[in-house]
């Protein structure tokens, strides 16, 4: 059997030549120092995924999102279950793009037969996929497999540490990103960080998979809008291409949500107002500290072998990552807005530190007179990660050690909601749809929407007046709570119980279930 390889590392530019299969021994010789440094990465990496595979099918609430996403995945591919866009006047709303929930539903309904158990797959395959996807970008823009390698690996890591809460969980954050980098692949065919002009078809249908990325989530704009810059600056006629089929694809999207959903679909989503706050924009900064050393080791070193790099990488990495920067702190201004919002910089940054380490792969990159291999960049980069393992280790092996006990606590509160004989709210959606009933409240959209009127909504405070709800779930540490009171210095919505409702079952981690009070 034989492997093919290249005269350079990369593959792309060099000519492939067969070559005799390697020992053992000449393969363990030939080893470098970032190899080491990167099968260490993975085994850490392995090791901190884990948990979250193996609490892939069970019943832990991960996340507020899971059981909002499972109801309207439902929703989506069971007419019957209620509309995907509610009217107003609902307690459920919808502010997202339809087509994650059908992908999703389609897959909970046919293929899995529970939503949030299609959603955690889906996520957790988009997650890797997107890994997958930098890496391949880093090769067609002109870097090496080792780059690309580590750029993967250290996205993920990245993931695993500092953002753990969109690691296989019901969300389609990931989902929506892996789309839009398949349409970078495609447009970085091999070729395209050369000088040659890009195929209209191929530009078109790149654009095509952008779109269908943003029906998935509407807020990933940091993508698209630098491939127009970037095209517009290396290729006019594929800048075209691009704006003419993105602006086709959209026009066609939004005809059929229109034919589908009608106008409630664009109310709800476009309608649906967010409250902006320059002094939130400090939250960004705890998002993209742990960034810096990569961004900035990238930088250092692609400034010093820009000559060794294909001038069309690097203009595409620094507009992308520009772009990504400036959006992802102006959505993190907003109330509610979450740190995936700074994922297209993670995204923009593991590119560059990818194409850092490709150039002269193997040899010393010297940086102020400092010599600084490869493995020297990627623990240089890796350096917050490192740092920080004394609180993410633990973290990952109670993930793993815990997961089975953390699900018997918690089917108790299910238990009992399962076994209500009415109508039930829960904060925690999710704890509602795994006791098979339909979510009443959508508890996070319902106090922005308090927050932003100053009182909680007539209709609702009726409801619980009325002792409409069989069961109430709530978490008395949620952060819908804390940032409610935050902002108006006390919580419009829980309060409202307090007459009618009284606590019958404590569960863990704060769950508490009301039930109403005798009349």
């Amino acid at each position: 059997m034989t492997e093919l390889s290249s005269a350079s590392d990369d593959g792309v530019l060099g000519e492939q030549r067969l070559r005799r299969p390697a020992s053992p021994a000449s393969l363990a010789a030939r080893l470098t120092a970032l190899d080491a440094v990167l099968l260490a990465a993975l085994a850490v990496l392995g090791f901190q995924m884990l948990g979250p595979v193996l609490s892939i099918p069970l019943h832990i609430p991960l996340n507020y999102n899971e059981g909002w996403n499972a109801v309207l995945g439902n929703r989506a591919v069971n007419p019957g279950a209620g509309p995907l866009y509610p009217k107003p006047g609902s307690f459920v709303f919808n502010n997202y793009p339809p087509l994650g929930f059908y992908i999703v539903g389609a897959l909970g309904k046919y293929v899995f037969g529970d939503m949030i158990l299609a959603g955690r797959v889906t996520a957790l395959a988009a997650l890797l996929g997107a890994a997958a996807l930098t890496g391949r970008c880093v090769v067609l823009l002109g870097g090496a497999r080792r780059g690309a390698l580590a750029a993967g690996i250290i996205l993920l890591t990245f993931v695993n540490s500092y953002f753990k809460v969109y690691v296989a969980v019901d969300d389609p954050q990931w989902l929506a990103h892996a789309v839009m980098l398949c349409g970078l692949a495609l447009l970085l065919q091999p070729g395209a960080g050369g000088t040659g002009a890009l195929p209209a078809g191929r530009v078109a249908a790149a654009a095509l998979l952008m779109v269908a990325g943003g029906f998935i989530k509407h807020s990933l704009v940091a993508l698209p809008l630098s491939v127009a810059l970037w095209l517009g600056c290396v290729d006019r006629r594929a800048a075209l291409v691009w704006v003419a089929a993105g602006a086709a694809g959209l026009a066609a999207g939004l005809g059929l949500t229109a034919l589908l959903h009608g106008q409630a679909a664009f109310a709800d989503v476009l309608h649906h107002s967010r409250v902006f706050r320059l002094n939130l924009m400090k939250q960004s900064i705890s998002a993209l500290a742990p960034l810096l050393p990569m961004a900035v080791g990238s930088a250092v070193i692609l400034r010093q072998a820009r000559a060794q790099v294909p001038v069309r990488g690097l203009l595409f990495v620094a507009l992308f990552g520009a772009v990504a920067l400036v959006t992802g702190i102006v959505q993190r201004s907003g109330e509610g807005v979450y740190y995936n919002a700074h994922f297209e910089t993670l995204i923009a940054a593991c590119l560059a530190f990818g194409l850092a380490l490709s150039p002269g792969f193997g040899l010393p990159l010297r940086a102020r007179g400092l010599a600084a291999g490869p493995a020297a960049l990627y623990l240089f980069a890796a350096l917050p990660l490192i740092c920080a393992w004394p609180w993410h280790l633990p973290r990952a092996w109670s993930d793993i050690a815990e997961r089975t006990a953390r699900a018997q606590a918690w089917q108790a509160p299910i238990d009992r909601i399962a076994a209500a004989d009415g109508p039930v709210g829960c904060l925690m959606i999710s704890l509602c749809w795994w006791a098979g009933k339909p979510s009443e409240v959508d508890m996070f959209n319902l106090t922005e929407q308090s927050v932003r009127a100053g009182g909680a909504p007539t209709a609702f405070r009726r409801a619980v007046a009325a002792r409409r709800f069989a069961l109430f779930q709530d978490d008395t540490a949620s952060f819908i709570h804390r940032d409610a009171r935050h902002r108006l210095g006390y919580d419009p919505i829980m309060p409202l119980f307090e007459p009618f409702y009284a606590p019958v079952l404590r569960g863990p981690e704060g769950t508490v279930l009301l039930a109403p009070r005798p009349p």
